[in-house]
């Protein structure tokens, strides 16, 4: 069983959420945002193709908004997506490495809680994909 087996669909013609840029607002299909990260009040999404998108709204603003769609929040800085998951590797130096090679810290308080969360969702294919032992 996959990890997007357990994150909620998105039908994609019903509804995008919508987040308020400098250009104007834009909707973005949460898949496609592979991390989030704060910057001061503002947040900046790091999407699937490399885009960056700067925001008008903090971090645990959307951390709030995005939580049903399978985001974690791992550090009070970063917010990762539970959809891409799969292809992260999380190591003993509590650093979360993502597909892009982006190398994200895990606050030592949500290292436990991410390990668990990792096991639950990706069940034996953990031990493959992850080498996060304590």
């Amino acid at each position: 069983m996959s990890v997007q087996s357990f994150i909620p669909t998105i039908d994609s013609a019903v509804y995008l959420p919508r987040f308020q840029t400098k250009e104007g607002e834009r909707a973005i299909d949460p898949r496609r945002i592979v991390y989030l990260s704060a910057q001061l009040n503002y947040t900046l999404f790091y999407l699937d193709d490399g885009e960056q998108v700067l925001t008008s709204l903090s971090l645990s603003s959307y951390a709030l908004l995005l939580e049903d769609y399978g985001f974690i929040r791992v550090h009070k800085s970063h917010l990762i997506n539970g959809y891409h998951l799969s292809k992260c590797r999380l190591n003993l130096n509590r650093e979360l490495r993502l597909p892009n090679g982006k190398v994200i810290e895990v606050a030592r308080r949500r290292h436990v809680g991410l390990k668990k969360r990792i096991s639950s969702q990706v069940g034996s294919c953990a031990q493959k994909s992850f080498t996060a032992t304590i």
